[in-house]
């Protein structure tokens, strides 16, 4: 991060607050103000600035060392400024301007060195940010990363150490380690002022300042455009993004535009990172003035980020420059007059002017809701020159600053400068790129340097080794290519594992490295099962082979590839029960946490709910009475659970458009907990709910409206839904002033063992089939007969279903549902002609299958599903 020569506030500092007093005891550092008073000069007047000269008469000495660093100490009656008080008055004095790879890393690596007792400095770095960034991850903030991996404080980072840290900005440089000094006098290395008006008195210093994105550029860039190079500009685009997200959601259009200007690494790493959170939302529109992105990247990473880009919803516009940012016109239909106006409140609708820099192409506009900026940068050290001597500090045509090659800035043997202050060039005379490899490896010189020049020893010319070049190209996907091996790059989410571990490696503490590799270990983890689960779902055959006999034929394949065991039950695509008892859930169990959902606002916990469990839902912006959906979800009986990331969303999503509250319920699964343990959780949570959480659920009792209670499920959830529903009828069964308005069953699971309707096409495996699983998740049952699964087989389970005390009724089928759709549409028809005296819907997704919406629930086929649904809770 860098040290940015900004207005700020008094610094944050490890000490008390401040002392008003100029006389007060000392005490050790940590427990004493590290600020001394301000005096004034004159009538009251500050000075803040004035500099006494015996400031800067130094003593000559014939090497870089300062013997027993014996100084100056002010003489002036009245200081003209605050001092910051240094704990030791003989120790060397380093201060660090700057906590980003070069500072903080050069800090540490003090820290870790040998030094005699007298000679040990005292070390304070000065950042205008609390949080160290590791900013090759900046854009994993946009994937979901958490803030803590990759933005640290530097109070936890430096909490083992000696460093002392300061929160302040950088106003003026004073070096005086340039001066002629006088034999026999005192000397230091200069002053720093920060904008806090504090002056820090040093005896070295490291210039690690960093630099600043230069947006304004172009008419308008500064205005419309947003960086990316620090925290802050990080999480302003997360913002920007769950806003627009937010407008757009339960909308199949427009699609949300962002236009991404330069496509270096960083707006490369940017594309990727958005278009894949985006996917079919949104579109990235990236530009650059050269014909291929990332010019001065090895091949091996161009070729890989050049694939990515092609293959997902980005539009490339190569060999283009931006003339000018504008907000979009609207022609108001009333008048012939054009407006700028506002579009959803705070957001407005960007143009940007496109003209070609190659011939044969033509000049472009496009239109973009937000509009990145990666395109340059300025040196901060300029502006922090003394006015009256500007040059004192050498710098290059681009502001930063020239160094030897020991890192000291030439003219000033105190002062070093690294990272993306310093003008390194490498033996052929090209400058070192501003990356953060270079600053790591420059800290560590830095850090040697320093070490060296205190202790009087030979100095070590900082020599850059190229260890190779990465790219993030998504949350599971980067490019790797490695300078030791050439040709070599790897790709996808090997690439993207190397490229963590590498980044782990290099985090600035062992704790933090440490608690960061648990983090992203065990994330990892949990995506691996995901997608292991989706894998071996996908591989095992459809429906129409469940009857053979190889599940339960010991010498058939399925058993030879588990040696140990044999199966005796197969319920694929959920388990398989070996002959010892063991169950096999392939893929296991992923689960993701409850809280607050970034893209629809909607806030979850876990909970009991009586002798049953649940994850609750409260709507953004929940304010008085709401319905209450209480929901089951599907998996056969067997598997699932209301934290499982499809399940989860799919609640998200629903919550958000509907405007309910959210009960979703953890059911014990089949078959170490056979039916009816799954309708005995329902109902406990229904229950619960309809008591408003036992009269203490702070969201029930604020927003549930018990007169609005609505049960859904899909799949086997839907069946339970119907079971509970059914439950409900009895008289008293739940309290007075409750009412259940309306029952959702979504692909719902009911068979028979008579074939209705388009189930008579079915092949002569299939009834047996549904027989065996039926028998498989309930305890005592007499089969396919058992009203639970189907509640219509005779006069008594008729009746039952007839008198649900539910005011509507709606069955939601899939087209190419061809296990359920039938019984579906049976269900559907069976209930109006029972005699239930409330209103019958039926909705139909055309062209998907069963449970299509978990996994396509940004579809339109999801869209329209979820709005049909919302619609029925809202009549």
């Amino acid at each position: 991060m860098s040290c940015r020569a900004a207005p700020w506030s008094r610094p944050s500092h490890i000490a008390g607050p401040r002392v008003p007093t100029p006389a007060r005891p000392r005490f050790a550092l940590g427990s004493r103000n590290l600020w001394k008073n301000s005096w004034t000069i004159g009538a009251g007047v500050s000075n803040m600035f004035a500099l006494p000269s015996t400031l800067f008469r130094c003593m000559a000495s014939s090497g870089s060392g300062d013997g027993d660093f014996a100084r100056s100490t002010l003489t002036d009656e009245a200081a003209p400024f605050p001092l910051y008080s240094w704990p030791d008055k003989q120790r060397p004095r380093v201060c660090i301007l700057g906590g980003g790879f070069g500072g903080l890393y050069t800090a540490l690596r003090l820290e870790s060195l040998v030094w005699p007792n007298d000679k040990r400095p005292q070390v304070l770095l000065v950042d205008q940010s609390d949080k160290f960034v590791f900013k090759p991850m900046l854009y994993e903030l946009l994937s979901g990363v958490d803030i803590w991996e990759i933005a640290p404080s530097f109070t936890e980072l430096l909490k083992n150490t000696s460093v002392q840290f300061v929160r302040d900005s950088v106003k003026l440089l004073r070096p005086s380690d340039h001066l002629r000094r006088k034999p026999g006098e005192p000397c230091t290395g200069g002053v720093v002022h920060l904008e806090s008006g504090t002056v820090i008195e040093y005896d070295w210093l490291v210039l690690a300042l960093g630099a600043e994105a230069k947006i304004d550029v172009v008419p308008g860039s500064a205005e419309y455009a947003l960086p990316f190079t620090t925290l802050e500009d990080a999480l302003r685009v997360e913002s920007k993004l769950k806003m627009l997200e937010r407008k757009r959601f339960g909308k199949s259009s427009p699609t949300i535009e962002v236009a991404i200007v330069g496509l270096g690494y960083s707006g490369v790493e940017l594309a990727a990172t958005i278009s894949e959170r985006l996917k079919n939302t949104g579109t990235v529109k990236a530009i650059n003035v050269q014909t291929t992105v990332c010019p001065t990247a090895p091949q091996g990473n161009r070729d890989a980020a050049l694939k990515v880009l092609e293959s997902r919803n980005i539009q490339l516009f190569l060999g283009y420059f931006v003339s000018c940012i504008k907000e979009a016109p609207t022609s108001d239909e009333s008048s012939s007059t054009v407006t700028y106006s506002e579009v959803d409140g705070d957001h407005r609708k960007l143009i940007l002017d496109l003209q070609p820099a190659e011939r044969g192409l033509k000049g472009q506009t496009l239109d973009a809701d937000l509009v990145l900026w990666t395109v340059g940068s300025t040196s901060q050290i300029p502006r922090l020159q003394p006015p009256d001597a500007p040059y004192v500090i050498p710098l290059n045509g681009r502001g930063q600053v020239e160094t030897e090659e020991t890192l000291q800035v030439k003219g000033h043997p105190r002062t070093f400068a690294i990272g993306d202050s310093a003008a390194l060039r490498d033996p052929s005379g090209k400058l070192l790129p501003a990356t953060a490899q270079v600053a790591f490896q420059q800290a560590d010189f830095a850090g040697w340097n320093l070490w060296a020049a205190i202790n009087d020893r030979p100095l070590l010319p900082f020599r850059f080794q190229n260890l190779g070049e990465m790219m993030t190209l998504g949350r599971n996907d980067a490019a790797v290519t490695a300078s030791f091996i050439e040709g070599l790059t790897l790709e996808g989410p090997l690439g993207h594992a190397a490229r963590k571990l590498v980044y782990c490696l290099r985090m600035p503490t062992d704790e933090h490295r440490v608690k960061v590799g648990i983090s992203w270990f065990t994330k990892a983890a949990i995506d691996s099962l995901a997608s292991v689960q989706n894998a071996v779902a996908s591989s095992f055959p459809p429906p129409t082979q469940m009857g053979d006999s190889t599940a339960t034929n010991p010498s058939s394949p399925t058993a030879a590839m588990d040696p140990d065991s044999e199966v005796v039950f197969d319920f694929p695509p959920y388990l398989c029960q070996y002959k010892s008892g063991r169950i096999h859930r392939p893929g296991g169990a992923p689960t993701v946490p409850a809280g607050t959902d970034p893209a629809t606002g909607v806030v979850s916990k876990d909970i009991r709910a009586g002798p049953a469990s649940a994850r609750v839902y409260l709507p953004p912006g929940a304010a008085g009475k709401i319905p209450v959906v209480v929901y089951f979800h599907g998996g056969g009986f067997v598997v699932g659970s209301p934290a499982r990331p499809g399940t989860h969303n799919y609640l998200n999503d629903l919550v958000a458009r509907s405007g309910a509250i959210g009960v979703s319920v953890y059911y014990r699964l089949a078959p170490e907990h056979k039916l009816p343990a799954a309708y005995d959780d329902a109902w406990a949570a229904l229950r619960w709910a309809a008591t408003l959480g036992g009269g203490e659920d702070p969201w029930l009792l604020e927003h549930a409206d018990l007169s609005r209670v609505f049960l859904a499920g899909c799949s086997a959830g839907a069946n339970i839904a119907h079971n509970t529903a059914v439950r409900a009828s009895a008289a008293g069964a739940l309290p007075d002033g409750v009412t259940i308005r309306g029952l959702a069953v979504v692909h719902p699971y009911f068979t028979g063992s008579e074939a209705v309707g388009g189930e008579i096409a079915f092949g002569p495996e299939i009834r047996p089939f549904m027989d065996r699983t039926w028998r498989f998740v309930v305890s005592d049952t007499v089969g396919l007969d058992d009203p639970r699964v189907n509640p219509f087989v005779d006069d008594a389970a008729r009746r039952a279903s007839a008198g649900i005390p539910c005011q509507r009724v709606l069955v939601c089928v899939a087209e190419n549902d061809f296990l359920l759709k039938e019984r579906a549409l049976w269900y559907h028809r069976e209930i109006k002609a029972s005699g239930y005296a409330g209103e019958v819907e039926l909705f139909e997704s055309k062209g998907v299958g069963h449970a299509f919406h978990f996994d396509m629930l940004d579809s339109e086929q999801g869209v329209q599903l979820q709005e049909r649904i919302v619609a029925f809770i809202n009549k």
